[in-house]
């Protein structure tokens, strides 16, 4: 009668296969989330990916001015050595994203006898995971999500409130570009050359490098540039993304843009902080005390920040 009762299919043996299964798996998942959610594949392939190795926060530092100490000199003029302190910190913090891979008991029965297909039971189980996870990092990378602890998303970032631990409101650098367009056909290519123009400071510096929106603004200008302009960014387009340009810089449509919202970025201050142990880690299969199931998780942690706000703008209200 013991062995009745010593669920032999759930020992450490049994945990260690799918444990091991799950952690091969764990290099496509890698590749496949920094390829199919749209702010991770931008920001990946830019080299905006920092890595660090824990910390209670993520330090960026932001420049509140231009340096004016300088000057011209000729002969044996004196020079001025001192240096006006432009720079503050700004700190954001963490955000830990989670999702559950579970196998029950009598998912586990119903599929024992064949190693394979318990197997392929998991790596079900591991897309679907890997569907739910990406699709919420998805989401709250661009959009605001209800709930605490929610990642920073362009809809704050591209704003001029407070981001991180400055505040917007007192530091007028640390304020995003927002500009209240209407309908395409009429103005959106004026307000668009508008913005673009006030995000850079000349011809080759400081210009946007991504333009985000929803398929429908996307579908506008799309009508206004065809057949006159075509998919001209080889590189973006040869890395999956299915793109416009406006003055050569890749636009590209996201489902969680919000309505009527275009997104100018600027990769150079446009960040990925991911901590070291934490990205898209798979942890071991446990089973806990009054359940008869298996659990574990892929974890995620990290958050978007930027260093210099002034350089994003969005239009809003497009129709």
């Amino acid at each position: 009668m013991a062995d009745e009762y010593n669920i032999q299919s759930m020992t450490d043996s049994g945990n260690a296969v799918l444990s091991s299964s799950l952690a091969d798996y764990r290099k496509t998942l890698v590749d496949n989330a920094y390829n199919d959610i749209p702010v991770l594949r931008i920001l990946n392939q830019a080299g905006r990916k920092r890595t660090i190795n824990g910390g209670t926060s993520i330090v960026e530092h932001l420049l509140t001015g231009k340096q004016e100490d300088g000057g011209f000199y000729s002969g044996a003029t004196g020079l001025n050595t001192s240096q006006t302190d432009h720079t503050m910190l700004c700190e954001y913090r963490w955000q830990n994203v989670y999702e559950p891979i579970q196998i029950t008991r009598d998912e586990e029965r119903q599929n024992s006898g064949d190693a394979h297909k318990l197997l392929d039971l998991v790596g079900t189980k591991i897309q679907t995971a890997e569907m739910g996870i990406k699709d919420r990092i998805g989401e709250a990378l661009v959009t605001s999500v209800a709930g605490a602890g929610n990642l920073i998303d362009l809809s704050t970032l591209v704003n001029t409130g407070t981001l991180g631990t400055v505040a917007g409101g007192t530091y007028t650098f640390w304020q995003a570009t927002s500009t209240t367009s209407g309908a395409f056909a009429t103005q959106g290519l004026t307000d668009m050359q508008t913005l673009y123009y006030a995000l850079s400071s000349s011809s080759i510096l400081e210009n946007p490098t991504h333009v985000l929106t929803t398929s429908t603004v996307f579908q506008k200008y799309e009508q206004t540039r065809l057949p006159l302009e075509r998919l001209s960014n080889t590189t973006t387009g040869t890395a999956g993304f299915t793109n416009l340009t406006f003055k050569g810089v890749p636009i590209i449509y996201d489902q969680y843009v919000d309505s009527g919202t275009m997104y100018m970025c600027n990769t150079n201050y446009w960040n990925l902080a991911v901590d070291s142990e934490t990205d898209f880690v798979t942890t071991p299969f446990i089973s806990p005390t009054n359940q008869t199931v298996k659990v574990a998780f892929i974890l995620w942690r990290g958050n978007q920040t930027t260093n210099n706000r002034r350089r994003f703008g969005k239009l809003t209200s497009i129709s």
